[in-house]
């Protein structure tokens, strides 16, 4: 359930007469709304005052909106570091508890160059947020579903195929969080990875754009279970 939706499912509640409804949202959109006050809760306070609207009804579409999209809060991370290496890693971590954090004693030639260590192979961690392309609007507005037929772009940052072995891929959607594996020859070699992402870098250091139109050029990287690393180890085999 998009804004839109969420609009539409609180104006389905109204019983009355289609102008009064119409009046009420003319309201709705002269408002100047500032955070954390917005249109939403404005629409619902002007619905239960005049008891179009009761309070077990507003619960009742609250929980159905929680409950559909429970990764909102992850667009809510402002800070790159804190939704890259934070949210993604430990989210990755989560679903592998064997991944370990790199050193020296580990590999003698770790200089912070990758993100995480499994049985000696070197893993390097990505995450991107889906988000409307159309929209200025904040990211936990511009938030996306994974089935939604919005444009959309996820740029995967600053990949350095020469330095680790895997690549595990984060995409956050607002009703699921997808996961992709690839080695670095995979993605050197992928039509979507762009060399030269900045101005005079050296080596392959480039991006790797993924589109609502090539999103499926993954989808043979994609994990469907819960074997992380088994998945990890099998890129690893086919580097």
């Amino acid at each position: 359930m998009e804004l839109s939706e969420l609009k539409n499912r609180i104006c389905n509640c109204f019983a009355g007469e289609p102008e009064d409804l119409q009046n009420i949202l003319q309201i709705i959109d002269e408002d100047q709304a500032v955070f954390p006050f917005s249109e939403f809760e404005h629409l619902i306070c002007q619905l239960m005052e005049i008891n179009e609207l009761t309070f077990q009804q507003y619960m009742e579409i609250r929980s159905e909106y929680i409950n559909e999209n429970p990764n909102l809060w992850i667009f809510e991370i402002s800070a790159p570091r804190g939704f890259g290496e934070k949210f993604a890693q430990t989210y990755v971590h989560g679903k592998c508890p064997e991944l370990k954090k790199p050193s020296k004693k580990l590999d003698s030639d770790y200089s912070g160059q990758y993100d995480m260590w499994l049985d000696g192979i070197r893993i390097e961690v990505k995450a991107s947020r889906a988000v409307d392309s159309g929209s200025s609007e904040p990211l936990y507005i511009k938030a996306l579903a994974r089935n939604t037929h919005k444009p959309y772009l996820m740029n995967f940052q600053q990949l350095k195929p020469q330095c680790c072995d895997v690549f595990i891929w984060v995409a956050v959607f607002r009703d699921e969080i997808v996961i992709w594996i690839m080695n670095a020859k995979e993605v050197l070699n992928n039509p979507q990875f762009s060399v030269g992402q900045h101005r005079g870098n050296r080596g392959n250091e480039g991006q790797l754009h993924i589109k609502h139109d090539n999103i499926q050029v993954l989808d043979r990287y994609e994990l469907k279970d819960n074997d992380l690393g088994e998945f990890i180890r099998d890129a690893a085999k086919r580097y």
